[in-house]
């Protein structure tokens, strides 16, 4: 009798071992709804990337959280796109298309861009998790956030007000403050079509603070704006007449434009020193130190050089990805935003503008 109670016992606690271990199996699967547990989904604070892909027109915007060893892509083909030129309207793309596919993904461990960028990837590398988008639209746009000579001096000061950036739009109608006929009035744009009254010194279609030489004398802006004075941060003005150097096409007030005293004529103003008095003419009032002032001497060379200097602007591509009512092909609780920002990259290019 105590052997069968005994077995009837252990018998007991196995069904129940059993029961507990079926009923914890239910409580697990009745919790997970399907969804896929993103650990973070940060991208915010990551830099935008880009790399061409293997086929004509083939671009992939990536951003990877090292700190998670996630990353996040976005795949697409467009021939109007270029990271150095302007977008017209922005580009709308269908992520539907296949070849227009933003990805999630977790890896096993961390990666760099050589995973978006290299033809064959490191083989270690193995994806724990991937989300692809479905459905959703991508908006692309790049445009120039800004333009600048590097000349030393900044665009805010190459402007007849110090205080007006020729750069903005303070009315908000697509026009700069240099090319605006009325800042204030969005209403009204560039309607003369040209540089406004005071952003262009020299007359030559090209904005100071685009303009590597202001005042068309051969010699950089850069140059021609330091004093010497470690002290004083003014703008050298060698002839005194209120006009600084760099904006003024005759520095030495000798009649004579200072383009026009290169001698030898290498296009170099700065190396021509008639009399070896260790100034150069175009700083000389007396270019031949022969007590006669160049301007009442009549023994002068009369010549005509034209402006020559080539003209750089560096100048700043942003583009700006934009993602709206995306879906991925599983539930994702921690991605419910109707519109993602993608965010933004910048390049800088040089661009010859003479």
């Amino acid at each position: 009798m105590n052997i069968q109670q005994n077995c009837s016992s252990l018998l007991k606690k196995r069904i129940l071992r059993k029961l507990t271990y079926i009923a914890l199996l239910l409580f697990t699967f009745s919790c997970d709804d399907g969804d896929i547990i993103v650990t973070s989904f940060e991208f915010d604070d990551v830099n935008l990337q880009l790399c061409e892909g293997a086929i004509p027109n083939e671009f992939v915007f990536f951003k990877i959280n090292t700190s998670t060893n996630e990353a996040i892509s976005y795949n697409f083909i467009e021939t109007t796109y270029s990271e150095r030129a302007e977008t017209a309207m922005p580009i709308t793309i269908n992520l539907e298309d296949p070849n227009n596919a933003l990805v999630y993904r977790q890896f096993n461990t961390s990666i760099t861009a050589d995973y978006y960028c290299s033809s064959i990837p490191d083989s270690g590398i193995r994806v724990t998790e991937e989300l692809v988008s479905t459905s959703g639209t991508a908006e692309i746009i790049n445009q120039i956030i800004n333009e600048d000579d590097n000349d030393g001096i900044e665009a805010i000061l190459e402007s007849p007000n110090s205080s007006i950036d020729p750069q903005d739009d303070p009315d908000e109608d697509g026009v700069p403050n240099y090319l605006d006929d009325d800042m204030a009035n969005n209403t009204i744009g560039d309607e003369n079509n040209s540089i406004e009254e005071g952003y262009n010194s020299d007359d030559d279609m090209i904005p100071d603070f685009k303009d590597q030489d202001d005042d068309n004398d051969n010699i950089l802006t850069s140059a021609e704006f330091p004093n010497g004075d470690p002290n004083d941060d003014s703008p050298l003005d060698t002839d005194g007449d209120n006009t600084p150097n760099y904006k003024d096409d005759d520095d030495d007030g000798d009649g004579i434009l200072t383009r026009n005293e290169d001698i030898n004529g290498n296009g170099n103003p700065r190396d021509d020193d008639t009399d070896n008095d260790g100034i150069p003419n175009y700083l000389d009032n007396d270019d031949d130190g022969d007590g006669i002032l160049t301007i009442n001497d009549t023994d002068n060379p009369i010549l005509n050089i034209p402006p020559n200097l080539p003209n750089t602007v560096s100048t700043i591509f942003r583009t700006t990805v934009l993602i709206t009512e995306l879906k991925f092909n599983e539930e994702v609780e921690q991605f419910t935003e109707n519109q993602f920002s993608f965010g933004f990259r910048d390049v800088t290019v040089q661009i010859p503008n003479n």
